[in-house]
């Protein structure tokens, strides 16, 4: 597998509110993050290339409710080229319950993911990009924040076993937190700004192949 993007690609992101990022509030259907922002940028970099791209992001969804309309949110979709960005949820419950929802412990992230992962392979989905959650804390050493670097790492590591892409947003956007602390890359130590979208997309379209 890769993520090579190819002329007419149907391409899927899938993930929680940072995916989201009011789609379903906008005439497009894709919203105004970092999703938009690629979609933009690949029709102006490659106008002739026809490109499709579907946001199916739900703000507070976990891994679990991901996994509750996989069927119709991915496999029936059937995209040439997936991308998740999924998991803030996941760790941000540590906070309390929201919506009845509660923390998910990092055995069952990993479970929930596979069995995301296993079940887009067996529709035939072959080229996958996974995309690390971003920074919730500014502080590196804050729980939350080690939670997330143990399923970024979870993330890469199943991004080779599925022979997909990898996309280092939590990465970098911790590194532009040290480089560029002037810049408020999230508006609530979570959900990204607009610098904090372009940052995403400006990662996620180089390391997808585009």
């Amino acid at each position: 597998m890769d993520a090579t993007l190819h002329d007419g690609d149907l391409i899927l992101f899938q993930g929680d509110s940072i995916t989201d990022a009011g789609r379903r509030d906008s005439p497009d259907g894709l919203g105004t993050g970092y999703v938009s922002i690629i979609t933009g940028v690949l029709a102006a970099k490659y106008p002739d290339r026809n490109y499709r791209i579907i946001n199916r992001g739900i703000g507070g969804d976990r891994t679990v409710e991901l996994l509750e309309r996989w069927k119709t949110d991915c496999l029936d979709i059937r995209p040439d080229v997936l991308s998740v960005m999924i998991g803030v949820n996941d760790v941000w419950r540590l906070r309390g319950k929201w919506s009845g929802q509660k923390f998910v412990p990092f055995a069952e992230y990993k479970d929930n993911y596979i069995r995301l992962l296993d079940q887009a392979v067996a529709a035939g989905i072959t080229r996958i990009v996974l995309v690390s959650p971003p920074a919730i804390e500014d502080n590196k050493d804050e729980v939350l924040n080690r939670h997330l670097d143990e399923r970024s790492a979870l993330i890469q590591e199943l991004a080779v076993t599925y022979k997909g892409v990898y996309v280092p947003v939590r990465e970098t956007q911790k590194r532009m937190l040290v480089e560029y602390p002037a810049v408020k890359w999230t508006s609530d130590r979570c959900h990204p700004t607009a610098a904090g979208h372009a940052l995403s997309a400006q990662t996620w379209i180089p390391a997808a192949g585009s």
